[in-house]
């Protein structure tokens, strides 16, 4: 493993603890604010790792939790923000294409936004069994340790919490 490589690993997993940050966030804006954070350490090792389609479409994200951190503002609040935050994520993913694996990181990133956008809670955690599933394996094609880190404890943190919150039919 090249020097640049190493390092791209270790900023990976730097992400990955910024990440675990967010799980402890009270309010929305926190979380769109610490995600931004960590997304952006996460562009720098996907710059070093080679992951364009990663690291550019992780730039527009930090974009859209922007704009998710004021969707309450007039401008921004129709319900058709998250299908042109998506649809920007598609053209913007053509200039930065890498080959097949790409689609992996492009579908699940524009699910996520779209479920960002639509969801409540419970569907949201439901939606990251797959979008994170989908980042995953695109993760494991570049590779990146951290990346894939991040969606295994994004996973178990979605299937604990749709076990957690689920509605019980108690008598």
């Amino acid at each position: 493993m090249e020097p640049i490589e190493i390092i791209g690993q270790v900023i990976s997993v730097i992400a990955v603890i910024v990440s675990f940050i967010t799980y402890q966030m009270k309010s929305s804006r926190a979380i769109f604010v610490t995600l931004s954070i960590a997304t952006g350490i996460s562009c720098v090792a996907y710059a070093l790792l080679g992951g364009t389609v990663a690291l550019v479409l992780n730039l527009f994200s930090i974009v859209r939790n922007i704009c998710y951190c004021y969707k309450d503002k007039k401008i921004l609040s129709g319900k058709w923000l998250p299908i042109v935050l998506a649809l920007i994520m598609g053209v913007m993913s053509i200039f930065a294409w890498e080959g097949w694996h790409s689609i992996f990181f492009v579908v699940g990133l524009m699910l996520n936004t779209l479920a960002m956008g639509y969801f409540g809670p419970q569907n949201l955690r439901k939606s990251i069994l797959l979008t994170s599933s989908l980042i995953m394996i695109y993760n494991l094609f570049i590779p990146s340790i951290g990346g894939t880190i991040n969606e295994l404890v994004a996973i178990s943190s979605s299937v604990i919490g749709i076990i957690r919150y689920r509605k019980t039919n108690q008598v």
